[in-house]
């Protein structure tokens, strides 16, 4: 959603500094980009532009020399909710006399009422943002002191944000207000602070590090600042910032999807080290040790987007490898259910980010009746990470490209680890326990011998790139495979796309199969093998077209990708990169813009 960085004081060419933030936050997804710069005689200058960061600082380099000393910069990058992509709805903000600017990253829920009572005192208003509201707000409720200002406008608005604000009443003054929306605050040695959405956009630029709690308020004064909790002042932990170098190179490779598509082998090996020792079949995660005296009856995992498509999968996992019952909730839906939260149920949350609104909130709900809560994140110091009682990192770096490829690989070999753990726990089939862990060792190379040769993905691709509707079909554990897989279609090629149990075609779907529409079967020799096979010639019988992804070769297929051979607890790996790669080069045929897909962001910060 939208993004904030911000740097106070410094070197001439901070601007440089506040760009190369927004582009590393270029990830996360965006429509427009905007800055502020001051100095401490009153001059700023406000830059706005609609499209990538790249249009921003072509105006940046226009408007503002390398030789001006400003000591003041917040940028952000906006993804719309509350009017269109322009550069009046663009932040930063100002209200209508300019004594006030701001940037906002969140919902401010009851913005329209308020934004009428302003009207009805004659306020202006030059864009349809809820943004532009707070920025009145402040100027209306001036009463000579910053910090009291601010307090006071925060009691009228609900929901989440965060906020980084300044005003020509405060030079050289910033205070940055966090309320469900991720924010960090961070500086170095040489007297520069920063805020940040995500502390990759900090990497190289600061050594020390705070994470802020909702609730807390920043005011940072020349090369001072204050923090309060909930109006009470109050000390943070401060930590050594523990990431390196954003590595953001596409390197050999035409787009960032396809690089992080064929590191997935690699993330599988980094998840294994230290916790999995194959030579003995024995976990030894962390996580695990903090939970063995915990007898769970029950997980409800909790996801949203390609985290739910994970969870799907392992509630089958869950139910046949540790006996324990599951089930997959919606997070945006599961708040508003009656949800009863028990002793011996740990409800499980995913998110790449962890900086998730909707899990956040759920999660929130749970913690206040003394639920369990186990968190699979990729971000060290988010939301999520911090909040849950256990938790595995999926330690899959930064996913450059919007939609998800490395982090769901890594979510599911996560998961697999925790069935894994709760099926020993239980004392439940060592042989076949055993079993799988040998197989689950050699999915980086299964990984690899597909990478290794993609040919007639690639022929396949340019095949059935002419069409414009798709069914994906599995059972079972792909299921969601076929789900996530779809998603992906849909997300970076923007043609419409279905996926159903493939045993659910004669129910309704097959009144669609007809020669325009080409259908995707996840058939691996597994359980639902034969009965795969039945749905094949349904759709065979009505001319419609069938591809399907195996480790053996389907005849009546009009083509197949083969896999290598295992058991039906590790072939989702396999043909979850086969569907990435398929999405990918039938995107890239049809040349889209793969890395950075429309109106699609990163990590959901706002309900």
């Amino acid at each position: 959603m939208c993004w904030i960085f911000a740097y106070q004081w410094g070197r001439r060419d901070a601007h440089k500094i506040l760009v190369h933030g927004l582009e590393r936050l270029e990830y996360r997804g965006y429509d427009s980009a905007g800055l502020l710069v001051w100095d401490a005689k009153w001059n700023f200058k406000l830059v706005r532009a609609v499209g990538k960061v790249s249009h921003l600082a072509d105006k940046v380099k226009k408007e503002i020399s390398d030789d001006q000393n400003f000591s003041i910069w917040i940028a952000h990058t906006r993804w719309a909710t509350h009017g269109g992509i322009t550069e009046k709805n663009t932040h930063p903000h100002h209200d209508q006399n300019r004594h006030f600017y701001l940037v906002h990253n969140g919902i401010i829920e009851n913005y329209h009422k308020l934004k009428q009572d302003l009207i009805a005192k004659w306020y202006i208003f030059y864009g349809q943002t809820d943004s532009e509201v707070v920025a009145n707000l402040l100027e209306d409720n001036w009463t000579g002191n910053f910090m009291e200002t601010v307090e006071k406008v925060l009691g009228m608005i609900r929901w989440a944000y965060a906020l980084l604000i300044v005003s020509t009443y405060a030079p050289n003054e910033i205070i940055a207000v966090k309320i469900w929306s991720p924010l960090l605050f961070a500086y170095n040695g040489k007297d520069e602070y920063f805020f940040s959405s995500d502390k990759q956009a900090l990497s190289g630029y600061a050594d020390k590090l705070i994470y802020l709690d909702d609730g807390d308020i920043v005011h940072l004064k020349w090369n001072e600042y204050e923090i309060k909790s909930n109006g009470i002042p109050t000390q943070k932990k401060i930590e050594d910032m523990d990431i390196q170098t954003l590595e953001s190179s596409k390197g050999e490779y035409k787009h960032f999807m396809l690089k992080e598509i064929f590191e997935q082998a690699n993330i599988i090996r980094r998840i294994f080290k230290w916790r999995v020792d194959f030579n003995k079949n024995f976990l030894n995660a962390e996580a695990f040790h903090g939970m063995q005296d915990e007898q769970f009856k029950k997980i409800v995992f909790v996801w949203c987007g390609t985290s739910y498509n994970a969870w799907c999968m392992w509630t089958y996992r869950m139910e046949n490898l540790a006996g324990i019952d599951a089930s997959c909730e919606i997070s945006s839906e599961y708040e508003y259910k009656n949800i009863k939260v028990s002793d011996d149920t740990l409800y499980v949350f995913i998110s790449q980010s962890g900086e998730t609104a909707d899990s956040i909130e759920v999660l929130k709900l749970i913690k206040e009746k003394w639920g369990h809560t186990f968190g699979i994140v990729n971000v060290v110091g988010s939301t999520i990470s911090r909040l849950t009682d256990y938790g595995l990192f999926t330690r899959c770096g930064a996913e450059i490209w919007v939609a998800s490829t490395k982090a769901f690989t890594a979510q599911i070999t996560c998961i697999l680890l925790l069935a894994l753990y709760l099926w020993k726990k239980r004392g439940l089939g060592k042989a076949k326990y055993d079993k799988v862990m040998i197989e689950l060792s050699k999915v980086p190379v299964m990984i690899e011998d597909i990478l290794a040769d993609t040919v007639n993905i690639r022929k396949i691709a340019e095949s059935i790139s002419e069409y414009k509707n798709f069914f994906f079909l599995g059972r079972q554990y792909q299921l969601p495979i076929a789900r996530e897989s779809s998603l992906k279609l849909k997300e970076i090629t923007y043609l419409h796309s279905e996926s159903y149990p493939s045993w659910e075609l004669k129910h309704w779907p097959l009144a669609l199969i007809d020669t325009s529409i080409p259908s995707v079967l996840f058939v691996p020799n597994d359980l639902m093998f034969e009965k795969n096979i039945s749905s094949i010639q349904e759709i065979k019988a009505r001319e419609g077209r069938v591809i399907t992804i195996s480790d053996k070769e389907i005849h009546n297929a009009d083509a197949n990708i083969q896999v290598p051979s295992t058991i039906d607890e590790i072939y989702p790996f396999l043909t979850a990169i086969v569907g990435q790669l398929l999405a990918y080069h039938v995107a890239d045929i049809l040349e889209k813009d793969i890395d950075k897909p429309r109106n699609l962001a990163k990590s959901v910060t706002v309900k």
